[in-house]
């Protein structure tokens, strides 16, 4: 054989050895690397469908909660939003205005529209009558009609309504509404009842739908589907067409919502649209005290969106899967290069490994050789090995995470099973003041208070011997002797055999909250600064006292104490040092009582002395009241020293006495003893009253004219008479210049009311404001009527005005409206005041009248000598005339001092450039005498009593 033949031939051999080792049935290299490269691709297979599986799990459990999470918040939005509206139509329908007789329609409706604009979710509010006719409404709809029908009217009577979703094609009529489709509304109602429970009518609210469609818009989000149903499953909202029964589209989320116990959930479902969604629902639970219209709300999302990310996944770990096949089987082939090498590189790894190093990598071998043998063994040792520190590793976490537990915040005790202290933590060292050197080998009685007896430890033994556990609440001691309150939870251990080897107790400290219950109820029954009962617990006791009264046939009191002129006090000294006065007050309040009874403040300087189990006898048990009531007079008529000085008050008592015969209420006695206190105020203070049914009837009588006159204006009842103002002293030739607008009421039953018993009323009560405003109007229409009648039209009109009706910030604007809408003339309009509006706020009084000049309007001065007005500030007024009081002009004639007072204002409105007419004349002898002084326009009984239109314009005409 030729050399060249020897060296083709060791080249081929090597070649063929070089290509058997990519053979795997030759070569454990090949092998290995197959191995290690099919292993990492099935792996990353398993990897990718477990996590795509785990993560459409994550999805569909995180995503389903957030969607339930959402609906329920949803339906809190919209459980809230209806609360709302309930409690606002719920407050109006208390109102006094909605809910008491005689308020005027107007007044109603104008308080049904602030609420209307107020919240504009209402399309329309309004009150039906006990009979279920429309009394009154905004925009006046629906007034007049019969909304018996109406399921808020019939059932709104029995009690708070709140209705389900409905169309209202009526209002979608009245309402401006240019599409002309119907409206969807919900309505929510109230019971009107007045004071004493009487049922006035219904309280309605429409709401528009829209407003829960914006709530539901407000949650939406790319994607996801929103669904609103009622409680019987029919779309109210949705991409489902309305009314769509739910329970024909995916009918087993309508199985989970109507036949599960859970409030909201979520599920997996094929609809009959041929999608499969995602579905989170919720159920309305209400809020508050609000029970809710059962509303559904149901999120959906497609799962091919849904689970997106999921599948992303799986092909990211396909895709990497594939790199580390191709990457573990170069390894498995570098690798398995190693593992063949001589069994000395074993032997060296078998040496690391039983000196703890666990790093090497050993993988089986199959076959029987010494290298199989041997690496099976090292690959059973390690899997030994790792499996061991594992579990080590394991216990010591438990180990850490007890001992992480045993430090919380919480107070811990360990016992044995004779309950010997074991162990404690820094926590029931920071509680209860005792170290773990002192506890430890100790009883847990040790901690004992003393305020349970032993059947208290007895049934707490029972109760862990036979569920294992016990908790509740226990008043234990520190070891200061502080005895304190704490919840405790007592757990038994067991053995395998279930043997008691230790008990654990976990306890906090709940003396805080207690204290803060304690600090709650005393905020709620006392008065903060005097820490006697309020009204609340007065009237709690009161009730009490009514039982005990009645029942025992014994009398009680009521004494409503009130200080006299403490206003004065708070505004001259401040209110810091009525503060300690007040104090002091309740200190000798309570000074003057018995044991038993109850001395309580109502607020500012009101004080109520509760006296209990008085005599039987009625004249008696008053003997002892008054008794009380005198000692309490003495006592507050002491000086009290208070920081600036010693300070003197006195004080106005009201006394009532109940018991025997039964009261409408327990605010019945308080408002006799408060009548009683008014009686003793106008008395001259510093005094004592006892109520009497006089009393009530005056006070039934004021509050029954109050009434009436409500209902004056709306049901015109009121009327205007004219006097006129002349000039010249012969009635027979005395030419009418001006007149004065005079209001008369006109009762149905009572006749002509006189303006003395009803105008210091309206000023009393307010409605002096409309009143006022509509003689306003009235006479200035009735200016314009005469301005087409030469002999009329020359006329001037004074108008008189009130002082609250001149203190009003738009009075200005309220006049000017007033000329602009009717036509009047401004030059022919006189308004007049009483010197006495003249006493407060002057410059605010020269900034109107000037304004209203500038436009042509004059004032007079009405009353002028009565008052106290600065002639300072009276020459700064932009006046057009004086009017001397009739007071003056009644006894002119005989009285030189009226005289003088009378030419005294004529010299004065002569020296301002100012005109003057004299009030109250009745007798010729007086015009002459005003005339001789300077006076020469006149306004009285000489000339004119008040008339009617028709009769005024008749006297006008005959004397013209």
């Amino acid at each position: 054989m030729s050399f060249k033949h020897q060296a083709t031939q060791k080249i081929e051999i090597k070649k063929m050895n070089w290509l058997q080792q990519f053979n795997p049935r030759k070569s454990l290299r090949a092998h290995i690397g197959l191995a290690s490269g099919v292993l990492a691709l099935v792996l990353s297979l398993v990897v990718s469908f477990i996590a795509a599986e785990n993560s459409k799990r994550q999805i569909q459990q995180t995503e389903g909660q957030s969607f339930a999470r959402r609906a329920t918040a949803i339906l809190d939005v919209l459980d809230r939003g209806m609360f709302e509206r309930t409690r606002e139509i719920q407050n109006a329908a208390s109102l006094d205005e909605i809910r008491e007789h005689g308020v005027p329609v107007a007044r109603q409706r104008e308080i049904l529209e602030q609420l209307q604009n107020t919240f504009n979710a209402y399309a329309w509010i309004g009150i039906c009558d006990a009979n279920g006719i429309g009394a009154v409404g905004t925009g006046k709809y629906l007034e007049g009609k019969d909304l018996n029908q109406r399921p808020w009217c019939s059932k709104g009577r029995i009690g708070n309504y709140v209705g389900d979703m409905h169309d209202a094609l009526l209002l979608s009529k009245l309402l401006p509404n240019p599409s002309g489709d119907p409206f969807y509304l919900l309505d929510v109602a109230a019971p009107v009842r007045d004071k004493m429970g009487v049922l006035q009518g219904v309280l309605c609210g429409h709401i528009f739908w829209r407003w829960a469609e914006e709530a539901l818009d407000s949650k939406k989000s790319q994607g996801k589907d929103i669904f609103l149903l009622s409680k019987d499953g029919l779309v109210l909202s949705g991409p489902e067409t309305a009314r769509t029964d739910l329970a024909k589209v995916a009918p087993l989320t309508m199985q989970a919502i109507q036949n599960g116990a859970a409030v909201n959930g979520y599920l997996l479902e094929h609809w009959v649209n041929g999608k499969t969604y995602l579905v989170g629902w919720s159920k309305s639970s209400g809020y508050r005290g609000y029970a809710g219209l059962g509303w559904l709300a149901v999120m959906r999302e497609d799962v091919t969106q849904a689970f997106a990310p999921a599948v992303q996944l799986q092909q990211r770990i396909l895709l990497m899967g594939l790199g580390f096949g191709l990457l573990f089987a170069w390894l498995g082939w570098v690798m398995a290069g190693r593992i063949v090498r001589p069994i000395a590189g074993i032997s060296a790894a078998a040496d690391k490994i039983a000196a703890g190093d666990l790093s090497y990598d050993a993988p089986a071998v199959p076959g029987d050789g010494e290298v199989a043998h041997l690496s099976a063994a090292i690959h059973d040792m390690v899997e030994h090995l790792t499996l061991e520190i594992a579990q080590r590793k394991r216990a010591e976490e438990a180990l850490r995470i007890a001992a992480t537990a045993f430090e919380s915040q919480q107070g811990m005790i360990v016992t044995d099973a004779n309950r010997v202290i074991l162990r404690v933590n820094p926590a029931f060292t920071a509680i209860t003041g005792y170290s773990a050197e002192e506890s430890v080998g100790q009883n847990p009685s040790m901690l004992s208070s003393g305020r349970h007896d032993q059947a208290f430890y007895a049934a707490m033994s029972q109760t862990l011997e036979r569920d294992g556990t016990w908790a509740g609440e226990i008043w234990n001691q520190r070891k200061n002797g502080e005895v304190y309150p704490e919840w405790l939870t007592v757990s038994a251990v067991r053995d395998g055999a279930a043997a008691v080897t230790h008990y654990v107790g976990i306890f906090t400290d709940v003396s805080e909250r207690l204290q803060a219950q304690t600090e709650i109820d005393t905020l709620a029954f006392y008065d903060p600064l005097t820490k006697l009962p309020n009204r609340r617990l007065l009237l709690d006791r009161l009730d009490q006292a009514l039982l005990a009264s009645t029942r025992h046939s014994r009398k009680s009191a009521l004494l409503f104490v009130d200080l006299d002129n403490f206003k004065t006090l708070n505004d001259t000294l401040g209110h810091h040092q009525g503060d300690r006065l007040l104090t002091q007050v309740a200190q000798r309040l309570k000074g003057c009582i018995r044991d038993g009874d109850t001395v309580a403040r109502l607020g500012s300087d009101e004080f109520v002395v509760m006296l209990e189990d008085l005599s039987e006898n009625l004249p008696e048990a008053a003997n002892q009241a008054e008794a009380v009531a005198d000692k309490v007079l003495n006592a507050l008529a002491q000086d009290y020293p208070l920081a600036s000085g010693s300070h003197h008050s006195t004080t106005s008592i009201g006394i009532t006495l109940f018991g025997g015969a039964p009261l409408e209420s327990n605010e019945e006695p308080l408002k006799r003893a408060e009548l009683a206190m008014f009686q003793a105020k106008a008395a001259g203070r510093n005094a004592l009253r006892f109520f009497d049914t006089q009393m009530q009837a005056e006070v039934s009588a004021h509050a029954a004219l109050e009434a009436d006159l409500r209902l004056a204006l709306p049901a015109q009842q009121l009327l205007l008479h004219y006097q006129p103002q002349v000039v010249g002293t012969d009635r027979a030739t005395a030419r009418t210049v001006g007149v004065e607008a005079l209001v008369r009421w006109q009762h149905p039953q009572r006749g002509l009311v006189p303006p003395a018993s009803f105008i210091p009323l309206a000023e009393e009560t307010g409605l002096i404001l409309p009143i006022g405003q509509w003689v306003l109007e009235t006479a200035c229409a009735q200016l314009t009527a005469w301005a087409a009648n030469p002999a009329l039209a020359h006329l001037t009109m004074a108008v008189n005005v009130s002082a609250r009706q001149f203190s009003q910030p738009d009075f200005v604007d309220s006049v000017l409206t007033t000329l602009a809408r009717t036509g009047a003339k401004p030059t022919l309009l006189k308004l007049e005041l009483t010197e006495s509006m003249l006493v407060d706020d002057v410059e605010n009084i020269i900034s109107k009248m000037a304004a209203l000049k500038v436009r042509g309007v004059a004032f007079s001065l009405d009353d002028f000598g009565t008052g106290y007005s600065s002639l300072a500030y009276l020459k700064r007024l932009p006046l057009n005339q004086l009017k001397i009081d009739q007071g003056f002009v009644r006894n002119i004639v005989t009285d030189a001092n009226d005289a003088a007072l009378a030419k005294m204002v004529v010299v004065l409105a002569e020296s301002m450039g100012l005109s003057v007419i004299a009030e109250g004349v009745e007798l010729q002898a007086q015009a002459d005498l005003l005339a001789h002084l300077g006076c020469h326009a006149y306004q009285g009984y000489w000339f004119s009593r008040p008339l009617a239109l028709a009769a005024f314009e008749a006297f006008v005409l005959k004397t013209a």
